[in-house]
């Protein structure tokens, strides 16, 4: 019996552990994109004290400051080694799944649950931007400060913010109305700070990537959309919005508080981007996907529950990691397929040969803008007279433009 308890606890998190790798393997070769060498470029200038005081500023009008400190480390570290950037933020996202383990552990009190959840979050195709971009540092570095404070919070008898007050009516046992009083300083700074985002954002003009539409409509659309994204489906967006409030009023009906809890997470979470019409991005699922997780976690604790009554008590163990281990080989093979064409092209360590390049090129610039172009490290560029018959990808400079000849 303690054998098949270690069994169970050993086999899903080697298996979780094993997916992270194989799905991080698939992007070994990502490079830097523009967006990274402008931030280079920002914080290449500041010092260590001035990155620290844009970070503990609230008031501070530095772009995303806990993710650009993060560029500003990276870059003493690394310097410009994209393999190393890229193995911290993957470093990062691990440390994640972590922490997405132990808050639904600590919310449903299932282990399988647990690691179903957390096996769903570490590999996600949406999230392909997160294993392909060093510029998704950004919500990387917030989820583990966010979730880190959700794990923080869920011990202590205090609350902030929309998620842990959500927490404290939804989940908290022993929640006393006196406690909301303590709520009143630290929801109005919030509220305070977020009205001022909002004002600056709005006043931005329409085809701006940062404007927000703060309509019920544009609501309604963003969810339908970021759905669809996550399910692989076309659905109108108001088809969303009756299951999603249907659901809701099922789970309170019913008094299944975590449930409620984690469906709310993924409405408050969504808030601050879901407005940004011209800027949607996959990768913006990242933090909502811990509600997802959750959802998904206490689906697992309830049919363990009910299908456990019916295997026999020696095949629980080995029934449960052989599923457990499908789940996760599934996963993979969906973040696999659905990322293909982001891979497949061009092969892995090909070489593109040029007949000229522009003017305040040479051959290591020419090497590197083709890099960064392709967004990976395994492609070589060379530069010749004439092309050898063996060249397969035949390319020159004319005008500006790059033209491909047969």
């Amino acid at each position: 019996m303690k054998r098949d308890s270690l069994y169970l606890y050993i086999i899903p998190i080697a298996c979780v552990v094993l997916l992270l790798v194989f799905t991080l393997r698939l992007y070994t070769f990502a490079y830097f994109w523009n967006d990274d060498f402008n931030n280079l470029y920002w914080v290449q200038t500041q010092s260590f004290s001035q990155m620290v005081g844009y970070v503990v500023n609230p008031a501070s009008d530095f772009f995303r400051p806990a993710g650009m400190f993060l560029y500003w480390a990276a870059l003493q570290l690394f310097d410009r080694n994209a393999q190393a950037y890229h193995l911290l933020l993957w470093s990062l996202h691990a440390i994640n799944v972590g922490l997405v383990y132990w808050i639904l552990r600590r919310f449903t009190g299932s282990h399988a649950g647990a690691m179903v959840g957390a096996m769903l979050f570490s590999s996600q195709y949406l999230l392909n931007d997160l294993y392909w971009s060093f510029g998704t540092i950004f919500e990387v570095a917030s989820a583990m400060l966010y979730f880190a404070g959700i794990l923080l919070w869920s011990r202590e008898r205090r609350s902030l913010k929309e998620i842990w007050l959500a927490y404290d009516l939804l989940i908290r046992r022993n929640m006393r109305w006196k406690m909301l009083v303590h709520l009143i300083l630290p929801v109005a700074i919030g509220a305070g700070y977020g009205f001022r985002k909002v004002l600056e954002m709005h006043g931005t003009y329409p085809t701006h990537p940062y404007y927000m539409d703060m309509r019920w409509l544009t609501l309604g659309r963003g969810f339908g959309g970021y759905f669809n994204w996550l399910f692989n489906v076309e659905l109108r967006w108001q088809i969303w919005a009756i299951g999603f409030t249907a659901i809701l009023l099922m789970f309170l009906f019913l008094k299944k508080k975590p449930a409620a809890f984690f469906q709310l997470y993924i409405f408050i979470t969504f808030l601050p981007v879901i407005f940004l019409i011209n800027h949607r991005e996959f990768f913006y699922w990242y933090i909502p996907l811990l509600g997802v997780s959750g959802l998904a976690a206490i689906l697992t604790r309830d049919a363990a529950a009910f299908f456990g009554r019916f295997i026999p008590q020696r095949l629980l163990a080995p029934t449960s990691c052989a599923l457990f281990a499908l789940l996760c080989y599934a996963a993979y093979g969906r973040t696999r397929d659905l990322t293909q064409s982001r891979r497949e092209w061009p092969p892995p360590g090909e070489t593109l040969v040029f007949r000229s390049y522009p003017q305040y090129f040479d051959r290591g610039v020419l090497l590197f803008a083709t890099q960064i172009a392709l967004r990976r490290t395994d492609i070589g560029a060379q530069l010749v007279d004439t092309f050898p018959p063996d060249a397969r990808y035949r390319l020159r400079f004319e005008a500006s433009r790059i033209i491909a000849e047969e």
